[in-house]
């Protein structure tokens, strides 16, 4: 990790979970869309399918929930007290 990046708990739930074999991950990141790509680069599994390999940001079916908000923002902040799920958008009721 580099100096002012912080690692981030991420919770998996539905086809992340699946995918990665693990309920719950650390990976460094300030903002989403960090985290976003360490969990690509540490989950290879998770490119294609959930997080864009071009973009590094999440394909359309899924979201990201940071301390009970739902949020596609991939500036959004994040720190180590954050509590950050992936889901898959339809089981949030978001589309």
């Amino acid at each position: 990790m580099s100096t002012g990046t912080t690692a981030v708990r991420v919770e998996f739930f539905g086809s992340p979970q699946l995918l990665t074999g693990r309920r719950q991950v650390e990976v460094p990141g300030r903002t989403l869309r960090e985290v976003a790509g360490a969990l690509a680069h540490e989950f290879p599994a998770l490119a294609g399918p959930v997080i864009d390999p071009a973009t590094g940001w999440l394909n359309g079916g899924y979201i990201f929930v940071v301390d009970g908000r739902f949020t596609r923002d991939p500036s959004y902040p994040v720190g180590p007290g954050s509590t950050v799920l992936l889901v898959s958008a339809q089981a949030g009721g978001v589309a």
